[in-house]
């Protein structure tokens, strides 16, 4: 039972590996979830939405977690358990020794923590604050607790654990050969009377069998018979300490995996939070809607990787029904930027997070599809254009109405006039199928007819929009905006080549003054 949706399996909001590659999204939100998961990947794309209802609904959650710092140290707290029992769980057991025994006090922390999380999310409740979600964790915590562990469960596994490294706390049967060597042994019991308390492992023998010789296995070569005993005692102990492990602990795997989703979340907010960045949860508009509009929206990739150096802030409006820009300007000036912003923010809101924004409004997307032009693969045979027409065509069959589409570059393995006449032909498709999205281009005369193309062909309407720069003398700088209007029909290739070459000898320089 998981406590992120309201309703039962919503609805899942697709993208692909490669769109989060292109998005620059896969190493920057596994970077979010990883001080919470070890040795495997977190599917956090699994959390994606369509439902607006499970998007309310996690809001809710986040802003009771925020409001409740004790309630978060005490989920940190508690999937930090549950991951260590997850590792434990997974590990294929080798050699065993009386040693190994210790791993499994994690029990005893894990009903510690579930109790403690209990009686944390029901002081909330008392405050009358506890919205669905959580309600629903206290009732998964309270069913877990009930079901795995018994009331006096933590004074059971003291005493049963007292004294368990050593062998007189088992029951063995065993076979020998004519020297009196062991050949082969079973455990028949792990409750002697001694430890007669102990119900936890009840489990592990059939008591209607008790006087049948189980699951015997040969041992190898070994110094003593009492050598050889002890060591076989423990190798099928813990084998059925394993064994009950996995049965305590499989149903808390998607406990766990809702709790790793709320920290990754909280922790995305923390650094926002510390890098100054504004963040607001968008007003949920319909699918149908297909609205996107946001103020002084900022990509979070991008704060993390210019640490120091706030970017600067864009809007998107997208017209309601459908709307396609057309993005042109300066080499560098952040056009593909631009586009990842706006997919990141797509993402974050169908995730449930608050977008880093102001004054945002979303409607919620089918799936993300991203065309990007990409280096060329020299093992296809058909060539650069070839692969990117397939790339183009898989796109184009992924999107529906309701998708989100993304193109920068999408077509440069040919001609100009070629380029052009392809892209108006695949434009025109995605205006007649009522698409929304961004297409990044080079192909000013594409960008130009903008006007004409909404007047010749029906569907979405196709907005010109352009990099923004600032002239000096024969000189120009990139402002990093986008906003709407006519192409300036150069990119400014020369100006930003010069540029970067001023730039390159001017570190050069500083360095050689530095060695001497």
């Amino acid at each position: 039972m998981s406590f992120l949706t309201e309703k039962g399996e919503a609805g899942r909001m697709q993208i692909s590996s490669q769109a989060l590659q292109d998005l620059l999204l896969e190493g920057y939100m596994s970077d979010l979830f990883s001080p919470y998961i070890t040795g495997k990947k977190f599917d956090w794309t699994k959390y994606l939405t369509v439902n607006p209802d499970d998007i309310r609904y996690r809001r809710e959650v986040l802003k009771v977690l925020a409001d409740n710092p004790d309630l978060i140290r005490k989920m940190t707290e508690l999937t930090a358990t549950l991951q260590l029992i997850t590792q434990v769980k997974d590990e294929q057991p080798g050699e065993y020794g009386a040693e190994s025994f210790r791993e499994f006090g994690i029990l005893q922390e894990a009903f510690n923590r579930m109790s403690v999380m209990k009686q944390s999310l029901e002081a909330v409740k008392a405050q009358g604050t506890l919205p669905e979600g959580l309600e629903r964790l206290l009732t998964e915590l309270t069913e877990k607790l009930s079901a795995n562990y018994r009331e006096d469960f933590e004074k059971q596994w003291n005493t049963r654990t007292t004294g368990i490294e050593r062998i007189g706390s088992f029951s063995v049967r065993f076979n020998l050969d004519e020297e009196m060597h062991v050949t082969e042994v079973a455990l028949a019991s792990v409750n002697l009377p001694k430890y007669g308390k102990a119900k936890l492992f009840e489990h592990s023998r059939d008591s209607r069998m008790s006087d049948k010789i189980t699951d015997l296995a040969p041992l190898k070569e070994m110094e003593t018979p009492a050598e050889e005993l002890m060591e076989a005692g423990l190798k099928n102990s813990q084998r059925i300490l394993y064994r009950l492990l996995r049965r305590l602990t499989l149903d808390l795997d998607e406990l766990y995996q809702d709790l790793v989703f709320y920290l990754g979340t909280l922790h995305f907010c923390s650094e926002m939070a510390d890098h100054n960045i504004r963040l607001t949860f968008p007003e949920i508009l319909p699918q149908a809607q297909k609205a996107f509009r946001a103020k002084d929206m900022i990509n979070p990739v991008l704060v993390k990787l210019n640490p120091g150096r706030k970017p600067v802030p864009n809007d998107a409006v997208f017209r309601d029904g459908g709307e396609i820009f057309l993005l042109t300007g300066i080499n560098q000036g952040g056009k593909t930027t631009y586009l990842r912003t706006v997919g990141t923010l797509q993402l974050l809101f169908q995730l449930g997070w608050p977008v880093p924004a102001a004054d945002t409004a979303i409607s919620p997307v089918d799936r993300i599809v991203t065309v990007f032009s990409h280096e060329e693969n020299t093992e296809l045979e058909h060539g650069k254009l070839g692969q990117e027409l397939e790339t183009m065509r898989g796109g184009m069959e992924e999107a529906t109405e309701y998708s989100l589409l993304l193109c920068n570059e999408p077509i440069t393995g040919t001609s100009p006039m070629e380029n052009l006449y392809l892209s108006r032909l695949v434009l025109s498709s995605c205006k007649v199928r009522k698409l929304r999205g961004i297409w990044v281009t080079h192909l000013y005369d594409l960008a130009s007819r903008a006007d004409a193309m909404n007047d010749e062909v029906p569907g979405s309407r196709i907005t010109s929009m352009t990099a923004r720069i600032i002239k000096h003398g024969d000189s120009v700088d990139a402002t990093y905006r986008i906003e709407p209007g006519a192409p300036a029909f150069r990119s400014y290739a020369r100006e930003v080549m010069m540029k970067e070459t001023n730039r390159f000898h001017e570190i050069r320089e500083n360095g050689k003054k530095a060695e001497a």
